[in-house]
C-alpha cells in the first residue's frame, strides 16, 4: 500500500507541470501538516542558499511563530535540494525525483517538515497556512491605535467649521466598523502573493523587483510579514480611502463627502475589489490623497512653501503610479486644469517625472502592457456602468440642469479629464475600474454641488 502511494504521488508531482506548476501538493496528506500545525511541538527553521529561498523561510519563520515556540523538536526545510543541504540529505525518504521539490509541495517527515518550490512558484506554498488567524497581541494593540488615532484625528479636523461634516464622518467611520466587524476575511491573491515573496526577498537583503514589494519589503524588516498584519494594513487603507472622500467634496461642504463615499462604497463590484488583496488598496489610497491634495492645496506664493507643497503632491503622485503605472497621466490632467501657477506646473512635472524615469531605470518598463481590449473588458464596463448608475444619473441631470456648463479649468475639470482618460482605458485594464468609481462619485458631487446657487 504504501509503494502504492509513492508511485500515485510520483505520477501527480511529475505530471503538475503538465497541468499547472503553481498547485500545492502534501505528502503524506494535508492532514498530516494539519496535525504538526496543531501539534505543541517546537521548530527550527533551514533556509536553502538563495535569496528568495531565505526571504520564504523568514515568511515561514514567522508564520509558525504565531502558533508555535521555537526550538528543536521539528525542523522545517525550506527551498529544494539543489539549494538546501539539509534538504537534499532527507529528500531519499520521500521515494520522489529532486526535480518535484521544484514544485510547491508540503511534505512531512517523522521530526521534518519540508517546503518546497522554486523562485517561480514557492509562494504558493502561503495556502497552506490561510486558514491560520491567530494574530499577535502587538498588532492588534497597534491595530486598533492606529484605528482610533486615524479616525480621532479626521474627526477633529472635519469639526472645525460650522457644517455636518463631522457628524456624517462619525457616520461614516461606524459604517466602516460594521463592515469590518461583520465581513469576511480578505484573501489575499495569487499575484499578491508574488509581491508578496519578492518583498520578503529584498526584507532579507535582496534586491526588489518591482515598487510595490520594495514598499513592502522595506516595512517586513520590522514589521512581520504575516497575513494577519497584511490585513490589517489592508483595512487602514480602505479607512483612508472612506476618510479622504470628504476632502474630495467641496471646501464649503465637507458633509458632500459622505455621499462620495456611499456613491464609491455602495458599488459591489467596487467592494469586491477590496475582498481581495491585491496592491490595489494602497494605489486607491493614493489616488485619493492625491485627489485630495490637488482639491484643497491653495499653494503658497511663496516660492519655498510652494515647493515643499509641490513635493507631497509629487511623492503621492508617485507612490500611486508606483501601484498602478497606468495612472501615469495623473501630472499632465493637472497641468492642463490648472494652467496658471507655470513654475509650479514645471517643478511638478519635473520632480514627478525624475521619479517615474529612477523607478523604470531600476524596474525596468511596467511588463503586461495592454496589446488590446480585454477580452472581459465589455462585460466589466457593462457591471461598471449598473454599479455606478445612481452617480451616472445625477452626473447627467448635473449637466444638463447647470446653467454655466463645466470650466475646464479647476478641481471639477480635472476630475472630468481623469474620467474622460481612464474610463475608456478600463476596457483594455480593468484593474482602473476601481480607480474610476472614485472619480466618477467625485466628480457627480461636484456637479451637483455646482447646481447651487452662489457655489
Amino acid at each position: 500500500m504504501k509503494r502504492a502511494l509513492v508511485l500515485v504521488t510520483l505520477i501527480i508531482l511529475t505530471a503538475l507541470p503538465l497541468v499547472s506548476a503553481e498547485r500545492l501538493s502534501y505528502y503524506p496528506s494535508q492532514d498530516a501538516f494539519q496535525a504538526f500545525l496543531n501539534s505543541s511541538s517546537s521548530y527550527t527553521v533551514v533556509a536553502g542558499n538563495d535569496e528568495w529561498a531565505r526571504g520564504w523561510a523568514y515568511y515561514v519563520d514567522e508564520r509558525l511563530y504565531t502558533i508555535k515556540p521555537h526550538g528543536n523538536e521539528t525542523l522545517v526545510l525550506v527551498g529544494n535540494v539543489y539549494n538546501n543541504p539539509a534538504m537534499a540529505d532527507v529528500w531519499n525518504l520521500t521515494g520522489l525525483p529532486a526535480d518535484a521539490s521544484l514544485l510547491p509541495s508540503v511534505v512531512v517527515l517523522n521530526g521534518t517538515v519540508l517546503i518546497t518550490g522554486s523562485e517561480d512558484n514557492i509562494y504558493m506554498t502561503e495556502r497552506a497556512f490561510e486558514g491560520l488567524w491567530n494574530p499577535p497581541r502587538s498588532s492588534m494593540v497597534a491595530f486598533l491605535v492606529l484605528l482610533s488615532a486615524l479616525i480621532l484625528a479626521f474627526l477633529l479636523a472635519l469639526r472645525r467649521d460650522d457644517s455636518h461634516a463631522g457628524s456624517f464622518y462619525i457616520l461614516t467611520a461606524s459604517l466602516f466598523i460594521l463592515w469590518y466587524l461583520t465581513a469576511q476575511r480578505p484573501v489575499l491573491t495569487e499575484g499578491f502573493l508574488r509581491y508578496l515573496l519578492q518583498a520578503v526577498t529584498f526584507a532579507v537583503g535582496g534586491s526588489p523587483e518591482s515598487p510595490l514589494s520594495m514598499i513592502m519589503g522595506s516595512v517586513f524588516r520590522f514589521v512581520p510579514p504575516i497575513e494577519e498584519n497584511i490585513i490589517f494594513v489592508h483595512w487602514i487603507l480602505i479607512l483612508l480611502i472612506a476618510s479622504f472622500s470628504f476632502y474630495l467634496a467641496p471646501k464649503r461642504a465637507r458633509e458632500l463627502g459622505f455621499m462620495i463615499f456611499g456613491l464609491t462604497f455602495v458599488a459591489p463590484m467596487f467592494r469586491e475589489n477590496l475582498y481581495h488583496i491585491n496592491g490595489s488598496a494602497l494605489g486607491l489610497a493614493g489616488l485619493a490623497i492625491t485627489l485630495a491634495i490637488v482639491s484643497n492645496v491653495m499653494f503658497s506664493p511663496e516660492k519655498w512653501k510652494a515647493l515643499l507643497q509641490t513635493l507631497v503632491l509629487s511623492a503621492f503622485t508617485l507612490l500611486t503610479i508606483a501601484i498602478n503605472p497606468y495612472l501615469v497621466f495623473i501630472p499632465i490632467a493637472f497641468v492642463i486644469t490648472f494652467p496658471k501657477r507655470h513654475l509650479r506646473n514645471y517643478a511638478y512635472l519635473l520632480i514627478t517625472g525624475a521619479g517615474i524615469l529612477i523607478m523604470y531605470l531600476q524596474f525596468g518598463v511596467p511588463v503586461g502592457l495592454p496589446k488590446g481590449m480585454d477580452p472581459h473588458g465589455w462585460g466589466y464596463l457593462e457591471r461598471f456602468l449598473f454599479n455606478s448608475a445612481l452617480a451616472l444619473v445625477a452626473m447627467a441631470y448635473a449637466m444638463a440642469a447647470g446653467e454655466r456648463g463645466i470650466k475646464m479649468k479647476g478641481q471639477t475639470a480635472f476630475l472630468l479629464l481623469m474620467t474622460i482618460l481612464y474610463l475608456p482605458a478600463s476596457l483594455f485594464v480593468p484593474s482602473l475600474f476601481p480607480y474610476c468609481f472614485v472619480l466618477i462619485s467625485a466628480l457627480t458631487v461636484r456637479l451637483v454641488h455646482g447646481l447651487t446657487p452662489g457655489t
